[in-house]
This record gives structure tokens, C-alpha cells and sequence, in this order.
């Protein structure tokens, strides 16, 4: 056996020696160098995982397990259907937003912070309480982040900046970026198993699906799906699944509420298996912007929740924090990031800049109006251009260079303080 596999096997069935497994003839063959057998078991030892320490999640007999008889297929009697309610902790965020056995999605065009978001809903779930785009965090869980994307510098910035918890270690996993990009790769896939399983992994991220398939077409995403499920069989409690994708360019007719659905990126294999989508995408398409707003746009086992949506600011924290009173006219869902195109810098704005000084230098008025507007460096900017859209209500000054002032008639109707004293300097 290579180094590289012996590196990545975890399970004793992967080995050479591993027991047979009997073919579609019944007969038994030896399983290859490196195959992967999931309905075969994990082995005594990590059906029965040592604990990273003090855990307060649950007993050995509470803690994931595979099992080795698990039925492909077990049919459901009417009584188990109608008597069925979800298990205590089993509802990780909101009411079937994110809940164990079940898949999530959240998209949105690339710069969208949805890795922010990830690194969010971990800190969230090692404390066991707070808000994620939108919902409550119900319970303390242990997830493990499987990061294609972010490179350990990347990650270090991120999460410094957080205020976690004192025991965070035990509850957020994260990997580096993996050196196989294929779910259905024994090695690979025995490494996430036995991670989940020994580390008690309620949530599993993947970041992202795209990683993962050769292309996106139906039969690619049918393959991640199958491999998926494969790798999960057998495991209780199954743990929650939350993918990441991107969006892809929109069309006009993408606009605002359901519409958004039709920009997830490739086949509508993923809206079909995923019971819950969220979109995530910028206020403005600002290069500054730090507004996003959160869509939910399918949740299947909790139909009240569809079409809630959040707006959301990233703070210095490296959190996501709601934005209160947030005016939605100001997104519109329609371009790349779910920019608007129609002016947001209104007159009365202008005139609210002006209300105590006739002259302003360019450079420190931008600030202001980007505050008093709610719009990201560029609108502002543009707006305060002497000779753009509010030509009409500003003008130059006569001797500095980037000083703007409000023409006089403006600031006499808007009765600003000393207006018609005020000279150019």
C-alpha cells in the first residue's frame, strides 16, 4: 500500500486483509486496496468513540454511531408516520432551517460572505444559542467545516476575531483544503466518517458542492448526492448537512422572491434535494459594501418560514448582525450581489448633508452621506458630484479643488442655518 492511502484510510475494511464482501452472485470477493464499504461498519472502536475531553453533549450511548446492520431500506408503519415528532435537539436553527438528517443549501454570487456566515453558525452552535441569518440557534452542536475554499491565513483572520466561547475547540472543526475533491474517494470519505463519528458531529458543511462534481448537470449532481448519502448511511444520529454554492449570473426575469431560486448554479438537482435554501447576496455591488440580505426561499418542513428575509451588516467581530429597520427598497434582488439599479441617494438626503455647512470638502462628505443614505463608497461619491446626477443642487467651489457646496436657493428651501451669509473661502 502508498503512503497517500495509507494516510487517508481510517476504516478496517479498507485495508487489503479487510473481510470479503459477497458479490451479486452471493459469492464473497476481497474488498481492493482503499475500497470503501460503508454498510459494513466502522469497527467496535469508533462505533464506540472516546470523548475530546469533558463533553456536554450527550453520553457514549448519545454520541454518533454507525451501525453495521443498518438496513438500506426500512419501511415506515402508518403509526410511526402519524406519532412522529423530531427528537429533543434535533432542530440545530429555527423551526426546519437547519435539523439533524436533513440537507440545507445557502448560495449567492461569489463576495456574498457566506464564508462569514459559516464561521457565524459555528461559533453560534459551540455556544448554543444565537441568531443566524434571521433564526435562533436551538442547541450546542459540534460542526465540522469541510473548507475547500479558505486557506489557513484566511482562517486564522476570521475566526481571531471572534468572541468564542472557552471550550469553541471541541465544537469547531474545520479542515484544511483537501488534497481529494471526490466524495465517493474511500479515503476521503473515511476520513469525514470517522471525524463525525469521533468528534460527534452534528453539522457537516461543504463548501462547496462545485468542489466536488466534474460538472453541473444532473448526472454530476446525482453522483454527489448518492456518494453522500453513502458516506452518512448508518450513522446516529445522522448529522445536518449544510451546503454552499454559488449563484450564477441573473436574468431579468430572476427578480426579487422565488425568482431567485432560478440563479443557484447548475441543475435543479440541488432546489429538488435540498429541504431548505437560502440565498445570501449583497445589498449594492460596492467593492466596500458590508450589507447583505438573507433570503429564505424554500423551507420544506416549516412552510411559515419561506420568504422571511434578513438584512445584515458584518461587523468587526467577523459576525453577521442583523440590520434594524432596514429599508428594502434600497435591494431588489435583481443584479449580481442583488443590487438595484435605481437611485438610492435621494434629494432629501442631499439637503440632510448640507443642513449645517454650505461648503463640504468631497472626501469627508462621502462618509457622512454614506451613513445618512444607507449606500456603499462609489454611490455616494458619484452623488456628490458637482456636475452628476444632483448637478442641479450642487456646485463647485470657486477656488479649492474637491469642495462641493449647496446652491443657494436649495439651502434658503431648506432653511439651512446662516445659508445666505455664507460665502466660499
Amino acid at each position: 500500500m502508498n503512503d497517500i492511502a495509507a494516510e487517508y484510510l481510517s476504516n478496517p475494511q479498507d485495508e487489503p486483509n479487510a473481510k470479503p464482501k459477497p458479490d451479486a452472485a452471493g459469492e464473497t470477493t476481497p474488498l481492493r486496496p482503499g475500497e470503501f464499504d460503508p454498510l459494513a461498519g466502522d469497527g467496535d472502536e469508533t462505533a464506540n468513540p472516546q470523548p475530546d475531553g469533558e463533553r456536554k453533549t450527550g453520553t457514549a450511548e448519545e454520541r454518533p454511531k454507525s451501525s453495521a446492520s443498518a438496513p438500506v431500506l426500512r419501511v415506515l408503519s402508518l403509526s410511526e408516520i402519524l406519532s412522529y415528532e423530531p427528537t429533543t435537539g434535533s432542530l440545530l436553527v429555527g423551526d426546519g432551517i437547519i435539523e439533524l438528517g436533513e440537507i440545507a443549501l445557502l448560495y449567492g454570487p461569489p463576495g456574498s460572505y457566506k464564508g462569514f456566515a459559516i464561521g457565524h453558525l459555528m461559533a453560534c452552535g459551540a455556544r448554543g444559542h444565537g441568531e443566524w441569518l434571521g433564526h435562533s440557534v436551538n442547541a450546542q452542536f459540534p460542526s465540522l467545516w469541510l473548507n475547500c475554499e479558505n486557506g489557513p491565513r484566511r482562517l486564522r483572520d476570521q475566526f481571531h476575531k471572534m468572541s468564542l466561547p472557552p471550550d469553541a475547540e471541541k465544537f469547531i472543526h474545520v479542515t484544511d483544503i483537501p488534497a481529494i475533491w471526490n466524495l465517493a474517494d474511500a479515503r476521503l470519505a473515511g476520513e469525514i466518517r470517522r471525524t463525525i463519528v469521533e468528534k460527534q458531529i452534528r453539522l457537516l458543511i461543504i463548501d462547496t458542492v462545485s468542489n466536488f462534481t466534474d460538472d453541473e448537470f444532473a448526472k454530476q449532481f446525482a453522483a454527489f448526492f448518492t456518494a453522500l448519502n453513502t458516506l452518512l448511511h448508518g450513522l446516529e444520529p445522522r448529522p445536518a448537512v449544510l451546503l454552499i454554492h454559488h449563484s450564477r449570473k441573473p436574468k431579468e426575469s430572476d427578480r426579487g422572491a422565488r425568482g431567485l431560486l432560478n440563479l443557484i448554479s447548475g441543475h435543479q438537482t440541488l432546489q429538488r434535494r435540498a429541504r431548505s435554501i437560502c440565498y445570501l447576496g449583497r445589498v449594492s455591488d460596492d467593492f466596500d459594501e458590508k450589507r447583505m440580505a438573507a433570503v429564505w426561499l424554500k423551507v420544506s418542513n416549516n412552510g411559515a418560514a419561506e420568504g422571511t428575509k434578513t438584512a445584515l451588516q458584518l461587523a468587526e467581530d467577523a459576525t453577521l448582525q442583523e440590520i434594524k429597520d432596514f429599508d428594502w427598497s434600497q435591494w431588489d434582488g435583481a443584479s449580481s450581489g442583488g443590487a438595484r439599479h435605481e437611485p438610492k441617494v435621494k434629494e432629501e438626503h442631499i439637503r440632510q448633508l448640507f443642513k449645517d455647512e454650505r461648503w463640504l470638502q468631497r472626501s469627508k462628505a462621502v462618509p457622512t452621506l454614506m451613513k445618512i443614505a444607507q449606500v456603499g463608497r462609489s454611490a455616494a461619491y458619484e452623488a456628490l458630484k458637482w456636475n452628476g446626477r444632483f448637478a442641479d443642487m450642487l456646485i463647485e467651489h470657486p477656488e479649492r479643488e474637491e469642495w462641493i457646496g449647496l446652491r443657494m436657493e436649495e439651502a434658503n428651501s431648506s432653511d439651512a442655518d446662516n445659508a445666505g451669509e455664507s460665502e466660499p473661502l
